[in-house]
């Protein structure tokens, strides 16, 4: 968890361009789920926590992003492009996250 918050600190402190911010709130989506620090909510956190950085890059307007419905409407394919990984943390195969990592579609905020 430790290199997990370090990595989101470097994140934020960086300049990124506006896809960069979707590419990498999907990614810390993406590696806390996988994290899976809690015995329940760890989806409910991630949601929560991409959302946050969302609105730390990109301002106040973020958090009216509808990315739940979104997830929600496609909730096959999430929990089929998290599987996609591999289950056990110590072996995922981070190069199959492509197809979880464009769930988040920029358009959500235009």
């Amino acid at each position: 968890m430790k290199k997990f918050y370090d990595d989101v600190d470097y994140l934020l402190n960086e300049e990124l361009s506006f896809s960069e911010v979707f590419y990498f709130a999907s990614l810390i989506h993406l590696v806390f789920v996988k994290i899976h620090p809690w015995n329940d909510g760890n989806g409910r956190s991630a949601r929560l926590l991409e959302k946050w950085f969302l609105s730390e890059k990109l301002g106040e307007k973020a958090w009216f992003i509808q990315s739940e419905k979104n997830y929600y409407q496609k909730h096959k394919l999430y929990y089929s492009n998290l599987r996609t990984l591999g289950l056990e943390y110590e072996v995922l195969d981070y190069s199959s996250a492509l197809p979880f990592l464009e769930m988040l579609p920029q358009s959500l905020f235009l």
